[in-house]
Formats: C-alpha cells, structure tokens, sequence
C-alpha cells in the first residue's frame, strides 16, 4: 500500500488489451487472462478450477471445446475435476480463506454459482480427513490385511472418485460426533452434508455398475451401511423391519447383495480377496457355558415353530433359518473366545441377514410372531457389537421393536434375550 505522505507524481498507468473472453476467475481478479483451453495460464499456475461461460456475443468460444458450468444447476458437484488436454482428470482443491467456524461451516465445498463451479475444501474437512486417516479407520475393522483397504487405497479412490471421499469424511464425522459429545450436533451437521452428496452420487454410479467400478461401488455401499449405523437408531427403524414400509437399511443391504451376485469374482479380488485368518476354533469355559445357554433357549424356538406353523413349506423355511442362526452362534462364541468383540463379528451378524431368504424377510417387514421371536435370539449376539462405536445401542432399540410388536402370548418367548440384553428381569421402559 502506498503511503499517503508520498509526494512522488503518480505515473499513469499502462494500459492492455482487455480480455471480454476471460474465464470466469480471471474476469472476477480483474486480470489479463490468456484465453487457454481447457485452463487457462493463471488459473493452471494457481491449481484452481477453470470455467469460461459460453454467450451469443462470443463465436469464438463456441467454435472451441471447453467445459460448461452452467449456474442453473441446482446442485453444483463438489470437487469437480477437470480435464486437461491430454484427457486426464486433475481433482481440484482450494482451503477456505475464511469462515466463521470451522465446524459449522464445512459442508465439504464452498461452492460460488456466479462463477460456476469454484469449489473449495474447508479447514474443517481436512480435519475431518486427518482423523479418518489416523484414527476412523482403525475402528472399521481390526484385521490387518484390510487396514491399507480402508486407510490407504478408499482415500486414494476418494480423490479419483469424490464421492467415495464424502463417504470418508461423513463416518470421520460421526466418529468424532460419538468421541466429543458436546461437539455432536456440528458433527452430525458435516456428517449429513457429506452423506447426502455421496449417496446421490453413488445412486448413479450403480446405474452404470461395471467390472472396473464394482469394488469402489461395493465398499461405497458398505460405507453407506456403517454410516447408517453410527447416524444411531431412529424411531420406528429396526434394521429388517420399521413401523411402516419396508427398513431403510434394508434396502441398503439388498444394493450390496446385487453388487456381490452380478460381480462377485471381481469384487473379492485384488486388494478386497479374503485371506486366512488362522482363527482358533476352541471355546473357553465360559464361552461354552453362554453358548450352551443360547443354544438351549433357541431350541425352545425351534421346537415352537414345529409345533405352531402348519404349513410345510413355512415351517421348514423357518427351520433353516433357525438352523442357519445355530452356525452363527458357535462363530461368534468362538471368536469371543478368541478375544474378538465388536466390528470383529460383523460379517457374521451382517451375514445372517444377507442369507436370509425374501420370504422370511417379508413375514419380518409383516412383523409375523415367530419371525420376531427368532429375530430376538439373534439379537443376542448383535448386543456383542455394542463395543464397536457405529453399532452401541441397536441391540437394545432392536428388542424395544420386537417387544413393541409381538402379541402379549408370545413374550415369554423373548424373556431370556430381553434379560441378555438388557440385564434386567423388568419390562422394556
């Protein structure tokens, strides 16, 4: 800045020709831009995002290819790459230079529509993408052979694919809502703002579902379910079943079984192909003892189904339900046994689920007696998890669900998992 005592004649200054085809970052500097496509110099100095707007008074703009940002857009993407000339994508980051808190103000992209699509990354977001990469992800699984999936390589799809990287950045929020409680609201706040762009974004990617992009499409879907998972459980939503229409999380789970049968050899290779885990198979005593106990009242199940449903094909579909809940249990005791807890036992738990087939899903969503009172005995094992951040309180909201909608004759069949879960012999409050 000049000082105002400065007595030295002002010298005029030099004039240039004016640029009236400028991109748009160069018109809002008020500086010479060199009309490059498909960037031009100053914007490709400063790594920011160039965009020229096309007019009926500019023919040479039109005559040349180059992107569009149109500013009607209702939703402008966040973090849009841009194509260089070579055809390469280059994804474009610029830091907020201001705002007033960097919770509040995340969002995952400041985005100008007067100048189509500028978009920055807040400081908050890089926090949120730093607690990911040292912390988050350690909480989504404990083998060793999947750290480098979840640290590394959905950090470096996230940068290739952006909303793989929403993804990222809305279970780091969630996991730092969960660790500073007085600070969950704001959290909350980043962690929906992400979630909404990257599940819109995933919504149209599994339209075009191919070999080349199933796995980054299976671990987005799997993301989408832990999210779901943290976001907590809501009123009137049980996983399978909801107070009314079809569970959300359902319909989630149904998106990954598609993804795994149409691409299953492609999406379990690679980086992504299961490896032995050397898993002792022996039980503790005690493990014996609560495997025994659960066997037992489960049995009881069993024997209530032959007795109840009259229809062959009913009752045998549920008793392999049953049967198929038996081998689950033995798992999860076994690797209780072994030390295992938490997100540990969520292929097992996730599992059963998946293997269950639409007509037991049906009766559950119809909240058919038996369906519940099964339904309740697997919930035991999911009261397991709760060690795991995304998973603490779903087995407790599950039980209040099936208490809530099981006939009052049959809730003496669900006395012993409501005592497992809940450690009380008293009624659900």
């Amino acid at each position: 800045m000049m000082d105002i005592s400065d007595t030295k004649p002002i010298k005029a200054r030099r004039t240039h020709q004016k640029s009236r085809l400028g991109c748009a970052n160069c018109k809002k500097r008020r500086i010479k831009c060199d009309e490059k496509r498909p960037a031009c110099s100053n914007c490709s100095n400063h790594l920011i995002e160039c965009g020229y707007q096309i007019t009926a008074e500019s023919p040479r703009s039109q005559s040349r290819e180059s992107p569009v940002f149109p500013a009607e857009r209702p939703h402008p993407r966040r973090y849009r790459p841009y194509r260089y000339a070579t055809g390469g994508l280059k994804q474009t980051f610029k830091l907020s230079k201001s705002q007033p808190s960097p919770l509040t103000q995340s969002t995952g992209t400041q985005c100008s529509l007067s100048l189509g699509l500028i978009c920055t990354t807040s400081l908050a977001d890089l926090q949120l993408l730093h607690h990911y990469t040292i912390d988050t992800y350690q909480s989504m699984t404990t083998d060793p052979n999947l750290h480098d999936v979840w640290q590394k390589h959905l950090v470096q799809w996230g940068i290739e694919s952006p909303y793989i990287l929403h993804l990222v950045l809305a279970l780091s929020a969630l996991h730092l809502a969960y660790e500073k409680p007085d600070l969950q609201d704001q959290y909350i706040q980043q962690a929906d703002n992400h979630f909404s762009f990257g599940v819109r974004s995933v919504t149209s990617v599994i339209a075009e579902l191919n070999a080349d992009s199933c796995q980054k499409v299976y671990m987005s879907a799997v993301m989408i379910c832990f999210i779901y998972f943290g976001r907590g459980p809501r009123p009137g939503e049980y996983l399978i079943f909801s107070d009314s229409g079809p569970a959300e999380w359902l319909v989630l789970m149904r998106v990954v079984r598609l993804i795994v049968t149409s691409h299953h050899e492609k999406v379990f290779s690679g980086i992504l192909e299961p490896r032995p885990n050397g898993r002792s198979r022996d039980l503790t005593a005690e493990m014996r003892i609560k495997l025994h106990e659960h066997t037992v009242h489960t049995e009881a199940v069993q024997r209530l189904v032959e007795r109840d449903i009259a229809d062959d094909e009913t009752r045998g579909r549920y008793l392999a339900v049953i049967e198929n809940l038996f081998e689950i249990m033995r798992e999860v005791y076994e690797r209780r046994s072994g030390g295992s807890s938490g997100v540990d036992l969520m292929d097992l738990l996730v599992g059963w689920f998946y293997r269950l087939p639409e007509e037991t899903i049906g009766s559950l969503e119809r909240k058919e007696p038996h369906s519940l009172v099964i339904l309740a005995h697997w919930v035991v094992l999911l009261k397991y998890m709760d060690s795991a951040w995304f998973m603490d309180g779903w087995a407790n909201h599950m039980l209040s669900g099936i208490s809530t909608y099981l006939h009052e004759d049959l809730h003496k069949w669900i006395e012993w998992p409501l005592r497992q879960v809940y450690r009380t012999h008293t009624q659900i409050e």
